[in-house]
C-alpha cells in the first residue's frame, strides 16, 4: 500500500480489510496524486489541499521526495482545516493530537505522512500498531472516488453530502463510530 497523504475513506477501509502491515516507499512519486493531496469539506464546498514537494527530488522514488518549505503551507492548511472542522463534534477530541504533526518540519514527504498516519491510525482505534519505518510495505492503488453512505458533515445544511473525504471528515464528524462506518464499507 502506498502510504499516502492523510488517506480517504477507501485508502482505510482497503488498509483494515488488508492481512499485510506494511507500506511501499520505494515506488516512484507521482505528482498531484493522494502521496502528497487530500480533501475537506468547507462551507464553499470541497477544498483539495496538497502538501508542497521540492521540485528536483519529484522525479525519484517516493522515500526521497523532500517537502518544501517555501510558502507557510502548514500554516495556512491545519487554517483550513481548523475553519471546516471546528464546529463538528469531535474536533475538541482530535485537533490537539493532529496538529502538532502540521506544525513540525519534516524533511521527506513520507516522514510527514507516516507520522499523520500512525496518529490517525490511534485516534481511529484500528487496534493495529503504528508502522515504524520506511522498511515495511502496503499496497494501494487509488482509485475513484467511491460513493459510500452518508454521514452528518458539517456544512450539511450549505453543501451537499460529498463521499470519500480524507478521513479527517470522517474522524472529526463521527468521532469514535468513524472505524466502525470505515468497516461497514
Amino acid at each position: 500500500m502506498n502510504l499516502i497523504c492523510i488517506g480517504n475513506i477507501s485508502f482505510w477501509n482497503t488498509w483494515l480489510k488488508n492481512s499485510s502491515h506494511t507500506i511501499q516507499l520505494n515506488h516512484t512519486f507521482q505528482k498531484q496524486s493522494w502521496l502528497s493531496q487530500y480533501e475537506i469539506m468547507t462551507a464553499h464546498g470541497v477544498l483539495k489541499l496538497s502538501v508542497p514537494t521540492v521540485k528536483a527530488t519529484r522525479k525519484g522514488a517516493y522515500a526521497k521526495v523532500a517537502i518544501s518549505y517555501d510558502s507557510n503551507w502548514q500554516i495556512e492548511q491545519w487554517r483550513s482545516i481548523e475553519n471546516a472542522y471546528k464546529k463538528s463534534p469531535f474536533f475538541i477530541f482530535y485537533n490537539y493530537k493532529i496538529e502538532p504533526i502540521f506544525k513540525a518540519n519534516f524533511t521527506y514527504l513520507y516522514e510527514f505522512n507516516l507520522a499523520l498516519f500512525n496518529v490517525l491510525n490511534e485516534c481511529l482505534k484500528t487496534g493495529r500498531g503504528p508502522i515504524i519505518d520506511k522498511e515495511t510495505s502496503i499496497y494501494y492503488t487509488e482509485k475513484e472516488k467511491q460513493t459510500y453512505l452518508e454521514y452528518p458533515q458539517v456544512f450539511d445544511d450549505k453543501q451537499p453530502f460529498e463521499s470519500d473525504l480524507c478521513v479527517l471528515d470522517l474522524l472529526f464528524n463521527l468521532g469514535p463510530e468513524a472505524l466502525d462506518y470505515i468497516k461497514l464499507q
